[in-house]
């Protein structure tokens, strides 16, 4: 027997190259309370998200172009159509989360997934939609009560035109009023945005009514502020970006912000298993 016959173990198990086969991923659950995170993952997000917009620029390119064509034909509808949108808000929202994550489990994108929230936890997304509009409505009362002594009270009201009212105005604080009143709503703004922004991903994916989701996604909001500086103004700048490349660059960065989106929500309630 030959040296090189003699040194091939007749008890190997055969093996292949197997292509195409993707790689299992370890599964990732959500739940609360929120991870505290550093400064410098405002600006991962930005980065996860343009991974997971590679992983299918196209699939994300249609689910842009689905969600924006839904907001568009309902805002043609006056009055009812905004309404619409802000309902089917958390629906979708919950529905792009569950198409991200499924790319980022290694699964084909599937565009089905983001009307997933029509047939799963329906009642509490509305609710979520819902308990957005009465904070809404308050901010806005609330940022009438403030502005209207400002702005010169009940003579404003009582003008006979509008040329006097815009008199009665200037004659009031004038336009630090006006300042002062819209710093007073974007205030009031800040916390309700902060309690809606995770709260479908909660209801979704934590299986969590909408008072207590709107309250974890505000603590969750509240305790990473810093990160979500740095997001905001990261993501300013690729929307700037995108849309000084003859605007077809939207067509990249709204995708990644969208995918960014899950990459945060991940990164603040995700607990892999």
């Amino acid at each position: 027997m030959s040296s090189s016959s003699s040194s091939v173990n007749p008890y190997r198990p055969p093996s292949a190259t197997v292509a195409g086969v993707r790689e299992p991923r370890a599964a990732t659950q959500f739940g609360v309370p929120a991870a505290k995170v550093a400064a410098g993952r405002g600006v991962n997000w930005i980065g996860e998200g343009w991974t997971l917009f590679k992983a299918a620029p196209w699939m994300w390119i249609v689910a842009l172009l689905i969600l924006a064509g839904i907001q568009i034909v309902l805002g043609l509808i006056p009055f009812l159509g905004d309404i619409a949108n802000i309902l089917i808000g958390p629906i979708f929202m919950a529905g792009l989360l569950t198409f991200a994550h499924g790319i980022a489990q290694g699964e084909e994108a599937d565009i089905g997934k983001l009307f997933v929230g029509f047939k799963e936890k329906l009642g509490s997304l509305i609710a979520v939609a819902a308990l957005y509009i009465v904070m809404i409505v308050a901010v806005i009362a609330v940022g009438a009560i403030v502005a209207v002594p400002l702005l010169g009270g009940a003579d404003l009201f009582n003008a006979a035109d509008p040329e006097q009212a815009m008199q009665t105005l200037m004659e009031g604080v004038g336009m630090a009023g006006v300042l002062i009143a819209m710093l007073a709503i974007v205030a009031l703004t800040v916390p309700v945005t902060a309690a809606y922004w995770f709260a479908p991903g909660l209801v979704f994916y934590a299986d969590m009514g909408a008072v207590a989701a709107m309250k974890q996604s505000f603590s969750a909001c509240m305790r990473n502020w810093l990160p979500f500086l740095v997001y905001g103004v990261l993501a300013s700048l690729v929307v700037l970006l995108g849309a000084m490349a003859l605007v077809i660059g939207l067509f990249v960065a709204l995708p990644v912000l969208m995918a960014s989106y899950y990459a945060m929500f991940r990164d603040l309630f995700g607990q892999k298993t």
